[in-house]
């Protein structure tokens, strides 16, 4: 690569703008760049996802095409390295030329460098320079020194993009598919949920996923290949080789005149000089106008022999003292309201831990159209009953025994039976098999019309005086 022949502006820019200079030549080549992309992405994730369709797994697919990316990244580097200086190659040649960007470290890019937040920035030292080894590492971590932090938010920016365009994307698809066709929410936590959705991916994720990363991936290759034209730039000092070069070009002429006059005008053999040029170039750089740039931070004392300045009047003294502690008492009010409004906030939001305790139990006056108060049954329900059953009233008598059960159950066993109750929770409420034998009697004769015999009505009044002794 020679500077002189680029096709872009070369200046110093800082680094976020030598990330736009990389997006402004995607916009300039994106016709090779992507043709050349395409050719060499699609025909494998069409190959890799029609795999995966027979052996039921597109999710493989798709970590495999992941995984590939730093191939297809060699191929728009190749294509915007040629394109910068003058030569946009057709993706027919691209592919002719594939060794040159396959045989550029593209298994350790797969492997040892598969996780470099700043692949980007550093693809260009290995592809386009060629180095290796040590010579690798000493050269990316020179140019880095003051470019790899941007090329890593840069990754991080790049991951955004994509995550938003596959959400969208999916969201979409959701929105589109038919109710009996969604799909099934994961009721795992949010990484199982992640990777159960993943398992579970179809042809179109697949096919979604491709059209994102055929999408992006060359804009984030141009970027980082603009930071890293930028970095040369203030290392190399390329802005002003390039304008030195154009001026000799632009006046070309007029220094063959000045060459041709001198050496007319002064004619004769020139006597060499037996210097050694080594030691005259390191005399010239020992000129302060060739000093170097260097950061340093250290602590330093203060200059004690500077002039201090008088102290104010005790009066301004004592004024900014109240002024001072009355600030920091209202700070201190201020921060403990702050702190006391946050917990109550929080007590607020956080689930109560014990339950309100719930108003005592109060017997209800009435239940199933019977009234419960003591005070309305006789002092011996039993023998009262018996006394009906015996005058031929056999519903009057269960309905004084289905009355005092009610009572005994709710005024003196502590039963909480409520008017919304029906009979027959309240027998699984009472638990006791005299109450259930009495309310299917009841039942019987209230609501089916049977005629009960009074010796069964005194059998259950003798069985009242058992069951609530």
């Amino acid at each position: 690569m020679q500077p002189a022949d680029i096709a872009v502006t070369l200046r110093r820019r800082t680094p976020w703008e030598a990330t736009d200079l990389g997006l402004a030549m995607m916009q300039r080549w994106w016709r090779p760049a992507y043709a050349a992309h395409a050719a060499v992405m699609l025909p494998l994730a069409a190959a890799l996802i029609f795999a995966g369709w027979l052996a039921d797994a597109i999710w493989f697919a798709i970590l495999v095409l992941w995984w590939l990316e730093p191939l297809y990244d060699r191929v728009v580097l190749h294509v915007l390295s040629r394109a910068v200086f003058g030569d946009a190659p057709a993706a027919r040649t691209v592919l002719r030329s594939a060794r040159e960007w396959l045989g550029t470290g593209l298994l350790p890019a797969l492997t040892l460098h598969r996780f470099d937040l700043a692949r980007s920035f550093n693809l260009p030292v290995v592809q386009l320079e060629g180095s290796r080894g040590r010579e690798a590492r000493a050269r990316r971590a020179l140019l880095g020194r003051r470019a790899r932090g941007t090329a890593v938010w840069l990754t991080v920016v790049w991951l955004h993009f994509e995550a938003v365009l596959l959400w969208s994307a999916g969201a979409l698809t959701g929105l589109l598919l038919p109710a009996q066709l969604e799909r099934a929410q994961s009721s795992e936590e949010s990484f199982l949920g992640l990777f159960e959705a993943t398992r579970l991916a179809s042809v179109e994720d697949a096919l979604v996923y491709v059209a994102v990363i055929l999408l992006l991936e060359p804009f984030y290759v141009a970027a980082g290949f603009g930071l890293y034209l930028n970095r040369r730039t203030l290392l190399e000092g390329w802005d002003i080789e390039v304008a030195l070069r154009r001026i000799a070009e632009r006046h070309a002429a007029a220094a063959l005149v000045l060459i041709c006059t001198f050496a007319f005008a002064f004619p004769g053999p020139v006597e060499a000089q037996d210097k050694n040029p080594k030691t005259e170039i390191a005399e010239v750089l020992k000129a302060p106008e060739f000093g170097h740039f260097q950061e340093t931070m250290r602590w330093q004392a203060r200059d004690k022999s500077a002039p201090r300045e008088e102290p104010p009047d005790w009066r301004l003294r004592g004024i900014g003292y109240a002024l001072a502690k009355a600030a920091e008492v209202l700070l201190w009010v201020a921060a403990a309201a702050a702190l006391a409004y946050a917990l109550w906030w929080a007590r607020r939001l956080l689930p109560r831990i014990a339950a309100p305790k719930a108003d005592a139990y109060q017997p209800p006056p009435a239940l199933f159209g019977m009234e419960l108060a003591p005070e309305t049954l006789p002092a011996n329900v039993a023998g009262a009953a018996a006394a009906l059953a015996r005058e031929g009233r056999p519903r009057e008598a269960l309905s004084l025994l289905y009355r005092g059960a009610l009572s005994e159950l709710v005024h003196r066993r502590n039963v909480q039976l409520l008017a919304s109750h029906t009979e027959g929770e309240a027998m699984n409420l009472a638990g006791m098999p005299y109450f259930a034998a009495l309310v299917d009697a009841w039942r019987r004769c209230a609501y089916a019309k049977r005629d009960i015999s009074k010796e069964q009505v005194v059998e259950l009044a003798e069985g009242y005086r058992e069951a609530f002794a």
